[in-house]
């Protein structure tokens, strides 16, 4: 009878919670005006963090505002008594009875709503945000969200949780990065707290290198890149750090089969200076066993991050912000080859805020990325070790002109130096000679502005432009080769030393911005965007995915920077009360100057890398289907895409040419990707999730055959890409219980997951082995062609 009593209790206490009401008066009474302004803030009322995101809305006239990214809101609307709602996934719902006299300030404090199950979200704002808003190609998540898809040994999954969505794929297992409208991974712009990321995941792409347990939201940017954004060409993931909290201390961590991590925050000052801390590890060497593969069977791998976050409040305009990222992979194969790369991150920031309509942020960003192959076995023992260092300043600022106008200005510098491969021998009588390949320096900077212009209510049109400036600078050594002839070894004629910080070449260019929506009801619109960017760093790999051993290279006299224009259109539509989300978006990219390499072309540790390297064009183009159900029991999203990734290189010579110059398919062509993400709710503290994936399988390169010469074998090849592996699909599944939190100081849930419910031997290669008087014979690796299991436990302190 007392636990009926309880839950009695608690079913009247939760409409009371939810609904919560306060009467108050703002602004003092005039003559001079119909209309008053609310400006305020919205904050969490246990930390005292400011809630970015958060709807503000009064029902009766049908208008509201979304907070800002420091929780501001201003609201114009007529003097007189108005019910305003204040709402946001997963919290409750206030309601303020206001009598609005004239211009005033309102402080907002919303609690947790610890009783509601998070709904799946892929916009966190306003039910028909994705209606309304200017932005096209653009797509956020919550980790509440992401934390609800099935998982991979337990661990929430921000890359894994990109790739469910629509025009963005990856080309497999153990591969690391995602490919956007038919783009390469090193097209891909990744930012966490503002520092890019080179190498996104740990272990290949088994992981992702983010502690979810750190990140306040993630935002990914297709198309209708705003010009603050520079330096890439196929989209944007800007991953956002959380604060600490301000006032209390407390911590999550997860434990699961094969990693663990832990996240605590609190206040170092209460209300002035806060902290976070996040730690991640691995303990992986029994997985690896698992892998039919017996070079990978015999492996070892391991990884780690940890991330760190201090805030301080200098007063009610001005905060300080210093951030701190390492993350580290160790990699043995077979016991012979060890690989190693690391990411590492300072950040500081100065944010600065004028009232509401004004602010501006200056940010300093210092990141690293090492990696290394180390080979301890045999004679030939060796060590190479490349590094690429940034060194970046940022001025940026969001000014409110009038009414729903914005302009968004700014300026940024980055110094970047790459030291391509350093070869040492390891081994007194190894044949290794050591050698340096001279370091690559460049300055890339920017000047943007961006501007929010609402013409009516129908129409609503965002243009920018950015002005971005380049130099490549010595010190270097530049070859001249002869004209008329294809670049190679025998065809250097002169060369010229540049010294330290001496100007080489320089690329400049203007890349204007544009996107476009017109409502044709409050629950449809069709919106459109134009934006062009350039991308002076290049990825020089034959693979598909990015690895160790990539050669990130930069913008030179002989490789010129890609040029990348996208022209997209969509239509949205949103049905039964803006529960249910459906939307129909086309694109079309050009690509000038893609990088591609000659056939058989030496890429490490080469000091003529020019010779190897080809230009050519490219081109994608794609439709994508989206279907997203928010509300109720079962929750989840339907994605179909299909995508066209194409490349030509037609040079002047035969060998500077692929394919003979026709159209080929680019190494991340997957026509077709279909998507299922299903999470249904069995009660308040059960919930099964399941998701499902088919694509195309990638193109790849087969040999035509082979041939003898002077007694060795050699297999030649008539087409590049001209064959694909075999399609990929993947079923996962999992089932959570929340475990309910009796004293409210220690919960915790539980998740089983099945990652490759049936089995699948997805292809991740095919390779070919020699069998004397027969062609060559074709193998296929799957790196996990088995249905893997995994338990984890996830808690909160």
């Amino acid at each position: 009878m007392k636990v009926l009593g309880v839950l009695f209790i608690l079913l009247i206490a939760l409409p009371m919670e939810s609904n919560a009401q306060k009467k108050v008066t703002i602004g003092k009474k005039t003559n001079s005006s119909s209309f008053a302004t609310i400006r305020g803030t919205v904050r969490d009322f246990d930390s005292g963090e400011q809630l970015p995101g958060v709807a503000v809305y009064v029902p009766s006239i049908n208008k509201g505002v979304t907070t800002d990214i420091n929780g501001v809101f201003e609201l114009k609307i007529a003097k007189g008594r108005h019910a305003l709602q204040v709402s946001m996934l997963g919290y409750s719902i206030f309601f303020y009875d206001i009598i609005l006299l004239g211009d005033g300030k309102l402080k907002v404090l919303l609690k947790e709503d610890a009783m509601q199950l998070d709904e799946i979200s892929i916009t966190d704002v306003a039910p028909d945000q994705n209606i309304r808003a200017t932005d096209i190609g653009k797509q956020s998540l919550s980790v509440e969200a992401i934390y609800e898809l099935p998982s991979f040994v337990g661990e929430v999954d921000i890359l894994k949780s990109i790739t469910l969505l629509p025009g963005v794929s990856t080309v497999g297992e153990a591969s690391s990065g995602f490919n956007v409208r038919g783009g390469s991974t090193s097209q891909n712009l990744i930012l966490l707290g503002g520092a890019t990321l080179y190498n996104p995941s740990h272990l290949f792409g088994f992981f992702s290198a983010f502690n979810a347990g750190v990140v306040n939201g993630v935002t990914l940017y297709k198309g209708g890149i705003p010009a603050k954004y520079g330096g890439r060409g196929s989209s944007v993931l800007d991953i956002e750090y959380k604060n600490g909290d301000m006032q209390n201390w407390k911590g999550t961590g997860m434990l699961g089969s094969i990693s663990g991590n832990i996240v605590v925050e609190g206040p170092i000052i209460e209300n002035k200076m806060s902290i976070i801390l996040g730690g991640r590890a691995s303990y992986s060497d029994w997985m690896l066993s698992k892998v039919n593969d017996p070079d990978v069977r015999n492996s070892s791998g391991s990884y780690y991050d940890f991330n760190g976050r201090l805030s301080y409040v200098l007063n009610e305009k001005n905060k300080l912000a210093y951030s701190y990222y390492l993350s580290g992979d160790n990699f043995s194969f077979a016991s012979d080859t060890s690989l190693f790369w690391s990411n590492q991150s300072h950040i500081l920031e100065w944010i600065h805020s004028n009232g509401e309509d004004f602010t501006s942020q200056l940010t300093l960003v210092k990141n690293q990325y090492d990696y290394s192959i180390i080979n301890d076995s045999g004679v030939d023992q060796f060590n190479l070790d490349s590094k690429i260092d940034n060194l970046g300043l940022s001025y940026n600022a969001d000014i409110k002109l009038f009414k729903e106008n914005f302009l968004n200005v700014g300026v940024q510098s980055t110094y970047i130096q790459i030291n391509p491969g350093t070869l040492v021998s390891n081994s007194a009588v190894s044949s290794i000679n050591n050698k340096q390949i001279e370091s690559e320096n460049a300055l890339e900077s920017g000047v943007f502005a961006d501007f929010k212009y609402e013409v009516n209510k129908s129409l609503s049109v965002s243009a920018g432009v950015r002005y971005n400036y380049y130099t490549y600078l010595g010190s270097k050594t530049v070859y001249d080769y002869q004209p008329y002839v294809p670049r190679s070894l025998e065809t250097i004629t002169d060369s010229t030393f540049y010294d330290t910080n001496k100007p080489i070449i320089n690329y400049n260019g203007f890349e204007p911005r544009f996107t476009l929506r017109w409502s044709l009801s409050p629950s449809s619109s069709i919106k459109a965007s134009y934006n062009k960017m350039y991308q002076y760093i290049h990825l020089i790999s034959n693979t598909s995915a990015i690895a160790p051993t990539d050669i990130w290279k930069l913008s030179d006299t002989f490789l010129k920077p890609e040029i990348v224009t996208q022209y997209s259109l969509g239509y949205f539509k949103n049905f039964k009360e803006n529960t249910l989300e459906t939307s129909a978006e086309v694109y079309y990219k050009e690509t000038d100057n893609v990088v591609e390499y000659k056939d058989g072309a030496q890429l490490i540790l080469s000091d003529n890398i020019e010779t190897g390297l080809l230009n050519g064009i490219g081109r994608s183009y794609g439709l994508e289907l989206f279907l997203k159900k928010k509300t109720g029991d079962l929750t989840g999203w339907l994605s179909y895409t299909y995508s066209r990734s194409l490349v030509q290189v037609e040079g002047a010579y035969d060998e500077e040419q692929i394919n003979n110059g026709e159209w080929y398919s680019s190494n991340y062509d997957k026509p077709h990707d279909f998507t299922a993400v299903v999470v249904y709710k069995l009660n308040r503290d059960w919930f099964i999730s399941g998701n499902f994936t088919y694509s195309t399988g990638r193109p790849v390169t087969y040999p035509a055959g082979k041939l003898r010469l002077e007694g060795y074998i050699f297999s030649y090849f008539n087409e590049r890409n001209g064959l694909r592996v075999p399609d990929y699909h993947r079923l996962d599944f999992s089932i959570t219980y929340k475990m309910p939190s009796r004293r409210k100081i220690w919960g915790g849930d539980w998740k089983f997951s099945v990652y490759n419910v049936y089995g699948r031997n997805n292809a991740f290669s095919v390779f070919f082995r020699d069998v004397d008087g027969a062609p060559p014979q074709p193998y296929k690796l799957s790196v996990l062609g088995i249905p893997f299991p995994s338990l984890s436990y996830s808690f909160k302190f």
